[in-house]
């Protein structure tokens, strides 16, 4: 990046609020000595008995979302901003994905939550739920960012200057500021969407990060676009 970002005096106090939510859940969550670890190009957070599933019934209110509300299909996605194999999903099928489905009107892509590698991945999940709740137009140019500058898992990487910096360049200043002041004064209620997500991906059978629920397939891991497209057009057609 060509500008060097400073944390401005009246945003330290809302990250610091941020970090305190971040403790909380960290201390509910974790309390079950459960360590993540890679598995089949994905981030196991455990094991789970496999259920129906149906992405026409996740849970979509207040949830961020890309395409038309009423397309035909709903792909339900599970992430971290920590995980690399999440990293790796953004780079060789989101792309293509919006490219051929959502662009198209055939697709809308629910963003679900399932932050559990650590403290910034906490982080990072309640600054998203502000900037959709205060600029939902640009939550995937900021999500995308994100994930663009991702660091190695739980080094720190996501610093408050690094994040201030981002969301100005996406956002712009004085809406970067707003994000950072609105995470942290609604954390309790961004971090209850984000609890509800991960309780939604447990009842589901979602063991790690990256998921996808397309139609009644779901499909765990980083896997190749050309898999992905099939079970979306299979999803299209009603098989």
């Amino acid at each position: 990046m060509s500008k060097k970002w400073e944390l401005p005096d009246n945003l330290a106090t809302p990250l610091a609020v941020i970090l305190g939510a971040i403790i909380i859940a960290g201390a509910v969550w974790f309390s079950g000595g459960k360590i993540p670890s890679p598995m089949n190009g994905n981030h196991a957070v455990g094991v789970q008995p496999v259920v129906a599933v149906d992405s026409s019934k996740v849970v979509t209110a207040g949830e961020p979302f890309i395409g038309q509300a009423d397309a035909p299909l709903t792909i339900a996605y599970w992430y971290d901003y920590q995980c690399p194999f999440c990293h790796q999903n953004e780079e060789t099928v989101m792309g293509p994905l919006i490219q051929d489905y959502v662009n198209t009107g055939k697709v809308r892509i629910i963003f679900k939550d399932n932050a559990f590698l650590g403290p910034d991945s906490t982080k990072l999940a309640l600054l998203s739920r502000a900037v959709w709740e205060i600029a939902p137009d640009k939550f995937y140019a900021w999500h995308k960012a994100i994930f663009d500058h991702q660091g190695q898992e739980n080094s720190g990487w996501a610093t408050d200057g690094l994040v201030l910096s981002l969301s100005s360049e996406v956002l712009g200043t004085s809406t970067a500021e707003q994000v950072i002041l609105g995470a942290a004064k609604k954390s309790t209620t961004y971090q209850a969407l984000i609890d509800a997500d991960r309780e939604e991906a447990q009842k589901l059978g979602i063991t790690g990060t990256p998921a996808l629920i397309i139609g009644h397939t779901l499909v765990p891991g980083a896997l190749p676009y050309a898999q992905i497209k099939a079970d979306v057009e299979a999803a299209l057609a009603g098989k």
